[in-house]
Parts: C-alpha cells; sequence; structure tokens
C-alpha cells in the first residue's frame, strides 16, 4: 500500500509543475500493480490547490479520478485524528500541520512504509513506530 500525498497529486495534474513527468511516470508504473490510497484531508487539500492554481476543471478531474477508484480512501476516526494530535504536539516544532499529521496516523495505523510525496522535509522528519523511516517514493 503506498499513501498519495497532496504534492503528488497536484504533480500529476498540473503539466506545469516540476514534478509531472516523473510522478506521471511513477503512477503509471504502479497503477493496478500497488494499492494507492489516501485520505480525504488530502484530497481537499489538493482539491483547494487545484482549483485555486489551475481552476475548477482541472480540480474536478482530480475529484473525477478518485469517483473513478483512481485512489482508495483511508478513513479519518477519531482514533487517527487522535494520533494525529499527539504527532504534531510530539513534532511541534516541526510544523507538520493537520494534513501531515493525519497521513502520519495513517501510515501508523495500516503499517503502510511508503508515501508517494514530494514533501522530503516533512516526511523525512517523521519517525514511525514500527519501521525506521518512511520510504518517499518516486
Amino acid at each position: 500500500m503506498i499513501l498519495v500525498d497532496t504534492g503528488a497529486l497536484y504533480a500529476l495534474v498540473d503539466r506545469n509543475d516540476v514534478n509531472h513527468v516523473a510522478a506521471g511516470k511513477f503512477y503509471r508504473k504502479v497503477a493496478g500493480k500497488e494499492i494507492l490510497c489516501t485520505s480525504i484531508s488530502v484530497l481537499t487539500e489538493a482539491w483547494l490547490l487545484i482549483d485555486a492554481r489551475l481552476g475548477n476543471y482541472f480540480a474536478n478531474q482530480l475529484w473525477k479520478g478518485i469517483c473513478d477508484g483512481a485512489l482508495e480512501i483511508l478513513p479519518l476516526e477519531r482514533e487517527e485524528l487522535q494520533m494525529a494530535l499527539e504527532i504534531e504536539n510530539k513534532y511541534g516544532g516541526a510544523g507538520f500541520g493537520f494534513v501531515d499529521a493525519t497521513c502520519f496516523a495513517l501510515c501508523e495505523k495500516h503499517k503502510i512504509r511508503q508515501v508517494f510525496t514530494y514533501d522530503k522535509k516533512h516526511f523525512s522528519i517523521y519517525r514511525p513506530r514500527f519501521v525506521e523511516t518512511l520510504e518517499l517514493l518516486p
């Protein structure tokens, strides 16, 4: 299972993004072979970013892709929200924020080792309990 972060979703949509080609190549390589998942908080953040920068049409293309099954949406229950808050407090100076902290909580709950992200700063700081570090892809 690979968790997909906001920056990766954005790079897949924006043809002018510096990571667009690499993101598309990686996505085509793993789609259908690996379970790709995300959270509603990542989807919301990505939709808002795409809408603000590229417009509603492109944001809704992402939305349609999710509806068509491009990614599995992992639920954020109270337990994960509590865990995310604990992570945010533990790493207070890192500036993870709500979306990244909830991503880390989902990694912990589902033992997700791999993350499709371009946020190397935050995702390389976090130390999961079940593995030494997260593997940042591509």
